[in-house]
């Protein structure tokens, strides 16, 4: 028979293993501090580099944002090695088809370069968290494959998410 001191003492190790798995998990991040919540296209060409409005024959849209600047909350992460990946929703609003669209970017100020198609995360920034807001700056482009577009009057919407991951 075991002593029941035994276990206690295992259900309590469970516990604290339980919560140095949740500390050293992904977190979602609130970016509802960044600058802008929505960006227009600042040019949309098509495949040929000519202005979309100009060929209704067009199979791809190549949209350029511009520098856009996302500011994630990082305050309880403040002095841990991260990691924070940039997380595309499975659906996108205006597109019947998830593989018609591909959203890149180049990273500035220390942001990492890349690319994510809806349903993916990659990697945009590791690091050492030194701020209570971690500014993420990118120059910004989308291609969307047209005939992926549903009814939506040629809008196309997508909201990035955010996550960190904590580093021994």
């Amino acid at each position: 028979m075991k002593a029941p001191w035994l276990s206690l003492f295992g259900a309590a190790l469970l516990c604290l293993t339980a919560a140095s798995v949740q500390a050293q998990g992904i977190h979602r991040l609130d970016s509802a501090a960044s600058p802008r919540q929505q960006v227009a296209a600042l040019r949309v060409l098509d495949e040929n580099g000519r202005p979309l409005a100009n060929n209704p024959f067009a199979q791809q849209a190549n949209a350029y944002f511009g520098r856009v600047e996302y500011r994630v909350a990082t305050a309880a992460f403040v002095g841990q090695q991260a990691r924070i990946s940039l997380v595309m929703p499975p659906h996108v609003r205006g597109l019947r088809r998830a593989d018609g669209l591909l959203f890149q970017w180049k990273g500035m100020d220390g942001t990492l370069s890349g690319q994510a198609s809806p349903g993916q995360r990659q990697l945009i920034w590791s690091g050492r968290v030194e701020q209570a807001f971690t500014s993420l700056a990118i120059e910004l482009g989308m291609q969307v494959d047209l005939s992926a577009m549903g009814d939506s009057a040629g809008l196309v919407g997508v909201a990035p998410s955010f996550e960190l991951e904590l580093l021994p």
